[in-house]
């Protein structure tokens, strides 16, 4: 089982400004649930974030013109993209290319070895890795330092142990029986989604990612669910709904911050908005993407959903030095679903 959780908070107030990325769309259902609310309420609780998200709506109330470090380490995966960019006036459209810093000194190091990155030509603001790409390492520090004429700034991120997904289950609704054992994504993408048993009615039976043990020096878990049919239908329908609100919908998503019972996972079907093929993945994270999951805004006035309702967080809460934004780590496993619409219809 899974539920969310939380931790204590700590508020920020600055000038009125505006930051440049977005975070994780949170459930397709958080935002079938907060339009009934409105309906009963006329305020929602639970609000997500937009695919077409002004600059600015993930950060909060900011400064104009601040650094933001945007680098996520996955443990046996090569070392990431390191982003470093600039925020925008929130008067102004968002423009990656006037905004990526391009001459900037960024390194990350690991115990007694340190890498150098290299500003990427084709994307202002994206530094690569050096070739060969090194795997991040399980239960080990890494910092980053970024140079901008005499501007300092980074953070420390520890990764956690590997992640060991036993398994992904369906279970009957009713007696919480194994129905199918799913093909995982490390038997391969193609026979993952090609699999018989991968390939779910919606809301048939109970989705379960089963893991092993607990992760070390996991501070909690996050799911993820993307779509990859881009031009596949709903499989969603309510009453309630009207046609505007479909639009709102994304193909992408992600929990809040959950603490995984017994190694539990179960995975809710308002969770899914769209046939066709998706990854859902498992993340054990670390304290620096806890925190800014949790604490994150949404793209209305109302209170995060990071957290839990009554948070009321003004900002995210970054751990990084002289920038805002996020670097952080996790152990993460996947496996690949199709999922079908009901034959009802219903």
């Amino acid at each position: 089982m899974v539920c969310p959780i939380r931790r204590g908070q700590s508020r920020h107030r600055t000038r009125s400004g505006q930051a440049t990325t977005c975070g994780t769309h949170l459930w397709p259902g958080v935002r079938l649930l907060r339009s009934l609310l409105i309906l009963l309420v006329l305020s929602g609780i639970w609000v997500g974030c937009g695919a077409d998200r002004e600059p600015g709506d993930l950060f909060g109330s900011i400064e104009e013109d601040v650094l933001v470090l945007d680098g996520t380490l996955i443990v046996d995966q090569p070392l990431p993209f390191i982003y470093v960019r600039r925020t925008a006036d929130p008067g102004q459209v968002y423009d990656e290319a006037s905004y990526g810093v391009t001459d900037a000194r960024v390194e990350l190091t690991a115990g007694d070895t340190q890498w150098s990155y290299e500003a990427d030509p084709a994307s202002p603001g994206r530094y690569r890795p050096p070739t060969p790409t090194p795997m991040v390492e399980p239960s080990k520090a890494y910092r980053l330092e970024v140079r901008i004429d005499g501007e300092v700034a980074g953070g420390v991120t520890t990764t956690p142990g590997r992640m060991n997904l036993r398994r992904t289950v369906l279970l009957d609704e009713k007696t919480l029986e194994v129905v199918d054992v799913l093909v995982p994504f490390s038997a391969g993408a193609d026979s993952s989604f090609a699999s018989p048993t991968n390939r779910l009615i919606y809301r048939e039976g109970v989705l379960e990612m089963q893991l092993a043990e607990p992760v070390a020096g996991a501070i909690a878990y996050q799911l993820s669910l993307t779509g990859l049919d881009r031009d596949s239908d709903f499989v969603i329908d309510a009453n309630f709904l009207e046609e505007e609100d479909y639009e709102e919908f994304d193909r992408e998503g992600a929990s809040p911050p959950l603490e995984v019972d017994e190694g539990l996972a179960r995975v809710p079907w308002f969770a899914v908005a769209f046939e066709g093929r998706h990854i859902l993945r498992l993340f054990a994270i670390d304290e620096n993407w806890f925190d800014f999951i949790r604490t994150n805004l949404s793209d209305d006035d109302g209170g995060g959903f990071g957290g839990l309702a009554g948070d009321a967080f003004e900002r995210p809460i970054f751990r990084l030095d002289g920038a805002i934004g996020l670097f952080g780590s996790a152990a993460a496993d996947s496996v690949g679903i199709v999922v079908l619409p009901r034959p009802d219809g219903d």
